[in-house]
């Protein structure tokens, strides 16, 4: 069996589920999705895995273009939603989904818990040596098994229709800001103007890229808006959640 791993990840919290699934397999080949990719086609004796954050328990709305150039051929599929501590609601499903309509077939998923985007605080650490064993040992269930059988994610079938739980929170440049485009060159959702570096609310989808790479630390949220949204994670993501597989 040969592996292909996909990942979207604009902080790194991603990353670095991706990075353990692809030590456990050998160092498997790792493909980074967060900005366009080049089209890439995987055969039906692959298993792949595609990394992928939740954004108020759905996928980000940038992976419906990367899984565009994303082409299976009744390929075995493992969705692996990263989280920040909140929960992943429908987003599994969505992405079994999203696969499906490429031609992967969902045969196992799992959702495990990295730094939360909007706030760090929550969820730092993750993933931590408790998380990375219990990841070790769904991918050694994985990779003994002789043949895979579809296998239903969770998650409500109506989630289109649902209103998105996101927390509206859109950094913007500073007067520190020296114009470097490094923000604009690396959004996922082409949510910056590269003549004054602004962030184009309609497109942003809040995930804090610009924010971590910004060279001179110019990019930040209002601080009300920090605040405020600490207040809210607050309520949501104090208490550990665990990882979960399915297979």
């Amino acid at each position: 069996m040969k592996y292909a791993i996909f990942y979207f990840s604009p902080c790194g919290g991603t990353k670095s589920v991706a990075d353990i699934i692809s030590k456990e397999l050998g160092d498997a080949p790792m493909q980074e999705i967060t900005t366009p990719s080049m089209d890439t086609s995987v055969s039906n004796d692959t298993l792949a895995f595609f990394c992928f954050p939740v954004y108020g328990g759905r996928i980000p709305k940038p992976m419906y273009d990367r899984m565009a150039i994303i082409k299976g051929n009744n390929t075995p599929c493992v969705p692996v939603a990263v989280y920040g501590n909140r929960a992943v609601d429908d987003a599994l499903l969505e992405m079994s989904d999203l696969a499906a309509k490429q031609g992967f077939v969902t045969v196992a998923g799992c959702e495990m818990i990295a730094p939360h985007s909007i706030d760090p605080s929550f969820g730092a650490g993750r993933p931590d040596a408790s998380d990375k064993a219990k990841l070790v040992d769904f991918i050694n269930k994985l990779k003994a098994k002789e043949s895979f059988t579809e296998v239903k994610m969770p998650g409500d079938p109506n989630y289109a229709s649902k209103e998105v739980k996101s927390l509206p929170l859109y950094p913007m440049p500073a007067k520190e800001c020296i114009g470097c485009g490094i923000c604009f060159k690396y959004c996922p959702a082409n949510a910056i103007s590269e003549a004054r570096m602004k962030t184009k609310p309609k497109l942003c989808i809040s995930c804090m890229r610009c924010v971590s790479i910004c060279s001179t630390e110019s990019r930040k949220v209002p601080m009300p808006m920090r605040v405020a949204a600490h207040a809210t994670l607050k309520k949501l993501c104090s208490t550990r959640k665990e990882p979960a597989f399915y297979i």
